[in-house]
């Protein structure tokens, strides 16, 4: 490593973190909850790898789709890591990776916590998910080979931290034609890029990319992913879809929050229960991870978390999509602003603007929503066979 003043700041910075941090973990509460230590000094699994990193549950599960999706269609696919700073995300893949990848707590983003990361991992590349570009990571990438080894997928671009080190970057695909348009220009065009859509519908794609609309569904409307920060607005709607004799079933963000949700439910007067048990004119909470696909193969609508309170980012709209269930969110987007906005003018989202228009929501036509979805499915493979070639590059 150079010894030039942004090299000399990031190992000044990365030594203060490291200072505070070490400080932090010697408190028992934090580090079982953070993992403190184990971000600063591992262990690592023991590579070669082909490294791939995500922040939320939803960026992660797309990474566990495509590593299944590489397993069978790259000839002689390395190990797969996958890493994600939030523990309760790494909990999670733990039990659904088996076979497909192995998962680890994401290094903190220093340059001695980077050094122990590879020189355990050794990783042949990373590919990381839609914005995680962490500048220790990049640098540190580029770094370990003269081959770009740094490849973006489903990404989205707003900005990133200044004097972002790009140089190892080989291939970007972005979700639409704003996030393609930011990313060049603040790369300076200096990474091959294409648009490649939202990569939660690369095994939908792979599958055939049909939109089938559920049989004889149980569950009226499936509340995915609502936040605390949501819960006043998610009351409000579940008083009126219970007042109107619907089944209704809330998907937490964090399970940790499932209590308070109980608390204001029955404060509000609202009947609950826990799932798989339904019924009309009753709340089911679900417990527990890993559900969703079930849930929504026996739901008629759902009404998608993280858009209902602006500090907040959207979650996964695409997976109801996808499954033919008919799909709302509500007034704030972010993070994905612009293919909200465009579904939303296409008719194959609905928006709820207020928790009042609840009952006068619309339901989206399934004909719309295969339309657009066959758009989307080509954009995916199309970026897909090009990161393919780009991962092969590097074997």
């Amino acid at each position: 490593m150079g010894l030039n003043l942004k090299n000399l700041g990031r190992i000044a910075v990365g030594a203060a973190v490291k200072t505070v941090a070490k400080a932090a973990s010697k408190w028992p509460g934090l580090d079982r909850e953070y993992h403190i230590e184990e971000r600063l000094s591992g262990p690592w699994p023991e590579g070669p790898y082909l490294w791939f990193h995500g922040a939320s549950l939803g960026e992660c599960r797309m990474l566990q789709g495509l590593a299944c999706a590489l397993k069978e269609d790259l000839p002689n696919c390395p190990k797969i890591l996958i890493t994600s700073q939030k523990v309760e995300v790494v909990s999670f893949l733990q039990d659904s990776c088996a076979g497909i990848a192995d998962v680890a707590i994401a290094p903190a983003d220093i340059p001695s916590s980077l050094h122990s990361f590879v020189s355990s991992v050794q990783p042949l590349g990373l590919v990381l998910a839609e914005n995680e570009l962490w500048p220790g990571y990049l640098s540190t990438m580029s770094k370990l080979s003269t081959r770009r080894n740094v490849a973006l997928v489903s990404g989205r671009y707003r900005r990133s931290f200044p004097l972002l080190d790009f140089s190892g970057m080989g291939y970007a695909c972005m979700q639409t034609a704003s996030d393609l348009g930011r990313f060049t220009y603040a790369s300076k065009g200096f990474v091959p890029c294409t648009m490649g859509g939202d990569w939660k519908l690369l095994n939908w794609a792979r599958d055939g990319g049909l939109v089938c609309v559920p049989e004889n569904p149980a569950i009226d409307v499936v509340f995915i992913s609502f936040h605390q920060e949501e819960a006043e607005a998610f009351v409000s709607m579940a008083k009126d879809a219970v007042d109107k004799g619907e089944s209704v079933v809330l998907m937490p963000r964090r399970l940790s929050e499932l209590n308070q949700f109980r608390k204001l439910l029955l404060e509000a007067g609202l009947p609950v229960v826990d799932y798989p048990t339904v019924g009309p004119g009753v709340v089911s909470l679900v417990s527990r991870f890993g559900l969703s696909r079930e849930i929504l193969l026996n739901s008629k609508s759902a009404v998608v978390g993280g858009s209902f309170d602006r500090r907040l980012g959207i979650h996964d709209f695409w997976e109801p999509l996808q499954m033919g269930v008919s799909t709302c969110v509500g007034p704030y987007a972010k993070g994905h602003d612009d293919v909200v906005s465009q579904l939303v003018a296409a008719h194959v989202l609905a928006q709820i603007h207020t928790p009042a228009d609840y009952l006068r929501r619309r339901t989206p036509a399934v004909d719309k929503v295969r339309m657009f979805l066959m758009g989307e499915k080509r954009k995916v493979l199309n970026s897909y066979k090009l990161l393919m070639k780009f991962i092969e590059g590097l074997l």
